[in-house]
């Protein structure tokens, strides 16, 4: 039963270590897929803020597009009407006067304007509808002028960006050529738009601490560019890296590129102007958006991580008190097995003899009981020796208790020596007294084994001064019963008791057979 015990708490204890590893594996890889779904969150949301900040630069850049193209068509096609009648009906001094009333109402109409122009072949001021003609004004050394007067083609001309003569304001132009009937160069049309127009436009737009918006000329000549200086006016940024970008087929498009200005990294969304040989650049800082992106970031993350450090503390908990179970179970463990061996101890005491290692009384008064009851239902023989040793009391008193003590172990190691047959039962029954219990054994038997015992003691010559031989002699009683015989424990004790009586009696060192 107890060895049974002990097999269910080596299981239970086994189990707890497997469950305990368990718990370990689980919350590892709880705790690791945390952090990769962490991880993965940081660097998605990364690309999330630069994917979304791309998309918002190229709809912007399409928006200002559109605006700027309406800008610019609406001037052009008031240039486009005044050409037409200039070579229609010619520039005489009437047909500007109309001319100038009809522009007048036009500039009037659109704020972007700044002013509508026209000059003669040689580039002399034949009409301004801000009615400013500076004396010997003259428009010839101007790119625009020049432009037209060298290309007979009908499309408009858009102009780098340059400060009025008039009104020293920054503007931009938009021109068309003015043909004579004959084909031949005949002057230019122009219309001039204020760039701060263009700045207007960019206003409402936030873009960061360090964005910036770009029109540009499609051969990279900045014509505004917000912020606002007058140094960038006109700069190239051909040789920067958006333009190796800006295939010829390229309409629009999104990147990630340093300035060429500044040298700042950017997010851009750029696009080409439909009709115009123009580009509008839209860029947000990158450090700006990894700002945004950071903050989101760290609030992820401590999120993250002090749910890390709950679940961690969490399964700390629960593997430390699981372990302090596996430490009870192994105690308890510890605890079973000695109390096994404890109560082995215990049985041995209690059915043994701690002086002699023989079985003791209590263990020879069950033995007997039983042999008595297995030899009435198998009619087979049992035999009992009882031995006393002679003048043991005197013995005791002569050489003391300790000495005595020896003796009795003396005894019993021969008594061991010859009552050796399985089932044999040696016991000391109480005292300086002995018994032997031997199963399927007669008188004869039973009195060939005793005279051994006595004679080898004999012959021992353990020293007993107070004895008549001089040495420790043994007395001895035989009885013995069989299966016809009915009879109890008591009686064949009480009849080898007898015997032994009369050994003692009759000068003692000798074996008596009951009768």
């Amino acid at each position: 039963m107890l060895t049974k015990k002990a097999s269910i708490f080596a299981a239970e204890w086994t189990d707890a270590k497997l469950k305990v590893g368990h718990v370990v594996l689980f919350v590892s890889v709880v705790c690791i897929s945390l952090i990769a779904i962490s991880t993965w969150g940081v660097f998605n949301s990364l690309e999330y803020h630069l994917h979304d900040k791309e998309t918002e630069m190229s709809n912007l850049s399409k928006t200002l597009s559109s605006n700027i193209e309406a800008a610019l068509t609406q001037a052009d096609s008031v240039l486009l009407g005044v050409k037409e009648r200039l070579e229609s009906e010619g520039s005489d001094a009437e047909n500007l006067k109309k001319l100038d009333e009809l522009l007048k109402i036009q500039q009037k109409r659109l704020p972007q304007i700044h002013g509508f122009f026209i000059y003669d072949e040689q580039g002399r001021w034949l009409l301004n509808s801000n009615d400013i003609i500076p004396a010997g004004a003259n428009n010839s050394d101007r790119d625009y002028f020049i432009y037209h007067r060298d290309h007979a083609d009908l499309v408009p001309y858009i102009g780098p960006s340059i400060r009025s003569r008039s009104t020293n304001e920054w503007i931009m132009t938009i021109s068309r050529r003015i043909n004579h009937p004959d084909g031949s160069f005949a002057g230019v049309t122009i219309a001039t738009i204020y760039l701060n127009y263009f700045l207007g436009l960019y206003d409402g737009v936030d873009m960061g601490a360090n964005g910036l918006i770009n029109l540009a000329t499609s051969s990279g000549s900045i014509i505004v560019r917000k912020p606002f200086r007058d140094s960038d006016v006109g700069l190239n940024i051909s040789n920067g890296s958006i333009f190796p970008i800006l295939k010829p087929d390229m309409s629009s498009g999104t990147a990630t590129i340093n300035s060429f200005i500044d040298g700042v990294e950017r997010v851009i969304g750029f696009r080409r102007i439909n009709g115009y040989p123009l580009i509008v650049i839209a860029a947000f800082d990158r450090n700006e958006i990894l700002a945004d992106w950071r903050s989101e970031s760290l609030a992820s993350l401590i999120i993250s991580s002090t749910l890390l450090t709950i679940l961690s503390f969490i399964g700390y908990r629960l593997i430390k008190l699981m372990s302090q179970q596996i430490q009870v179970q192994r105690e308890l463990q510890a605890s079973q097995r000695n109390y096994i061996e404890v109560n082995k101890t215990l049985g041995l005491m209690a059915f043994e003899d701690g002086l002699t290692g023989l079985a003791n009384r209590r263990q020879f008064d069950f033995f007997i009981e039983t042999e008595i009851t297995r030899i009435k239902r198998r009619l087979d023989g049992t035999a009992l020796i009882m031995i006393d040793v002679d003048l043991f009391k005197n013995y005791n008193d002569h050489y003391g208790h300790t000495q005595g003590d020896e003796c009795l172990k003396a005894v019993s190691a021969i008594i061991k020596k010859h009552a050796n047959r399985i089932g044999d039962l040696a016991a000391r029954y109480g005292g300086e007294e002995f018994a032997i219990v031997l199963p399927n054994t007669d008188y004869v038997g039973a009195f060939l084994l005793a005279e051994k015992i006595r004679l080898d003691l004999e012959q021992s010559k353990i020293q007993h001064t107070k004895s008549p031989l001089g040495v420790v002699t043994i007395s001895i009683g035989v009885s013995a019963l069989s299966g016809a015989e009915i009879d109890t424990p008591k009686s064949l004790v009480d009849t080898a008791d007898k015997a032994l009586y009369i050994a003692k009696s009759s000068g003692r060192n000798r074996t008596v057979i009951s009768d």
